[in-house]
């Protein structure tokens, strides 16, 4: 009644084997992570000024031109907010890109040249693009 026992994948193997097994794949997986998540850059922290939010501004870098990734933070874990693949209005060495917060903390601006590309408001959880 032998043939009628289920196999599993690693039946036969001999512990040490299965953990070099187990350890190349781990391998495996970390190098595929790597070629396959774009180079980034954190160009800006912004605190909000009550403290409750912490935003950050990064640059993706996909192509030659750096694609703009914004997060924000409130306890522990980062979550993306907006992405903006290239910004092509602009020749690369001259953009100046930066975060601001409201006073209140209530909206957070992502402006380029001085010009208000994004924003969010945290009270009704939509996206805005004018500034105040």
């Amino acid at each position: 009644m032998d043939r009628f026992r289920k196999h599993s994948f690693f039946s036969g193997m001999s512990p040490m084997r299965a953990i070099g097994f187990l350890a190349l794949m781990g391998f495996v997986l970390f190098v595929s992570f790597r070629i396959f998540t774009a180079p980034t850059k954190t160009v800006q922290i912004l605190a909000a000024p009550d403290g409750r939010h912490e935003a950050r501004l990064q640059h993706v870098y996909y192509y030659s031109k750096p694609g703009f990734k914004i997060a924000v933070r409130e306890r522990r874990f980062w979550h993306t907010l907006f992405y903006l693949p290239e910004y092509t209005n602009a020749p690369a060495g001259a953009l100046v890109e930066k975060l601001r917060w409201r006073e209140d903390s209530k909206q957070l601006y992502f402006d380029i040249n001085g010009k208000t590309v994004w924003g969010y408001d945290f009270e009704a959880q939509s996206f805005r693009l004018r500034s105040p």
